[in-house]
């Protein structure tokens, strides 16, 4: 480390980041950690399991296939038309394996998540969409925002998945 570089982030981010002002351990591994064994997000860790540990058994699949997020770090990304574009580009994906499933209770879930750099829409099909039941879905995602907002993860910022059993 040289004498012009510190390890610490002080910031003033607004909202996005849940307090105005703070600060951030740069250095510091930050991960969201789920459960398969947890009820409420179940469904939610076995995809990002599957897709961390056997993508083959992912969609779209391809000889060769890795999905980011445990040994590559995964990016927040908050521009809002970014997220909508890989949300929407991940239906898609779902619809063309699954046909119409509104109304079933499923929801298409996706990863590596809408709002990170490495969505859908990056362009090198690193990502993997599985139907999943809706409550499970949304609550995935606020474990996410939950992750966001007590870690101080940034636009850009990195952060693992760890996936437990």
């Amino acid at each position: 480390m040289d004498s012009y570089h510190s390890n610490v982030r002080y910031d003033y981010a607004g909202k996005s980041a849940g307090k105005y002002k703070g600060t951030v351990f740069t250095s510091a591994r930050v991960e969201l950690v789920m459960s398969q064994k947890d009820p409420a997000v179940n469904e939610s860790a076995l995809h990002i399991y599957d897709a961390l540990n056997r993508p083959e058994r992912t969609l779209p699949s391809w000889p060769g296939k890795t999905v980011p997020g445990a040994k590559e770090p995964l990016h927040r990304v908050t521009d809002q038309n970014k997220i909508d574009k890989n949300r929407q580009k991940s239906i898609g994906e779902c619809r063309k394996v699954w046909g119409d499933y509104s109304g079933s209770g499923l929801q298409c879930d996706e990863y590596p998540f809408a709002s990170t750099k490495e969505g859908s829409t990056k362009g090198d099909n690193r990502f993997s969409v599985r139907l999943i039941d809706g409550t499970d879905n949304r609550k995935g995602g606020e474990r996410l925002a939950e992750m966001y907002t007590l870690n101080r993860i940034l636009d850009g910022d990195p952060f693992y998945m760890k996936i437990t059993n």
